[in-house]
């Protein structure tokens, strides 16, 4: 995919800093419809922090973030890096996907019949049909990672971001999540962070390479010089 038209995301020379400390400087980054692009680069290097700005949970202190007119930060999907609820807590996989479905505006939100039926379609749709009864307790890590993209897809997301979504799951469930990442793809776009490319090289448009600044931004091609100075080793 060529990065022609209007981009869906623009980070224009942003920069943050946790109190004295500079995270990211002078970052200049842009996300185009149908685009699937990796953030890269290593720990502590400002990755999750720039999802953060772009996600609006954290506010540039310098720079611009700016949507299209077309899309919205209501309209995402987003799987952080750790699942944001108790593993023990007695819920099923299907609970768990359907709190996708609720806006949280209210302490008792009533599940209508279409929450139901497009909870039960991107369970199907993940591969998650024969767990969706199962608690969430007794879930794989690769098999909760799923649970957490249906959860964030059940919403109907313009856009999918993605924190890490390979860190604690096994190779078998990498390649098997990044071949479902693909076929999402084909719908909507999607940025995932990772500091391991591997699972998902064959598939992404683009890259970022990041530590406190960008290093590069384009093609999935890039030189292994320009990896080396980002992560200031032989990569």
């Amino acid at each position: 995919m060529n990065k022609t038209g209007t981009p869906l995301v623009s980070v224009r020379d942003v920069s943050y800093s946790y109190g004295y400390e500079s995270v990211l400087s002078g970052i200049d980054l842009d996300i185009y419809a149908n685009d699937y692009l990796a953030i890269i680069g290593p720990n502590g290097g400002g990755k999750t922090t720039l999802l953060k700005l772009i996600l609006g949970l954290l506010k540039p202190a310098s720079g611009k973030v700016t949507w299209s007119p077309g899309a919205s930060r209501k309209q995402i999907g987003y799987v952080p890096q750790f699942a944001t609820f108790e593993r023990g807590f007695p819920l099923r996989v299907r609970d768990v996907v359907m709190m996708g479905r609720l806006d949280g505006s209210l302490l008792y939100q009533k599940v209508t019949k279409e929450d139901q039926q497009l909870t039960e379609q991107i369970i199907d749709h993940m591969g998650l049909s024969a767990l969706s009864d199962k608690p969430v307790s007794e879930l794989s890590g690769g098999q909760l990672q799923r649970v957490m993209i249906a959860r964030a897809l059940v919403c109907d997301p313009d856009i999918l971001f993605l924190d890490e979504p390979i860190a604690s799951i096994d190779t078998d469930s990498r390649f098997r999540l990044s071949a479902s990442l693909a076929e999402l793809n084909r719908k909507i776009p999607i940025v995932v962070i990772t500091h391991d490319i591997t699972a998902f090289a064959s598939d992404v448009e683009h890259i970022a390479c990041v530590n406190r600044t960008l290093f590069y931004h384009g093609d999935a091609e890039l030189a292994s010089g320009c990896l080396d100075e980002a992560y200031g080793c032989p990569v």
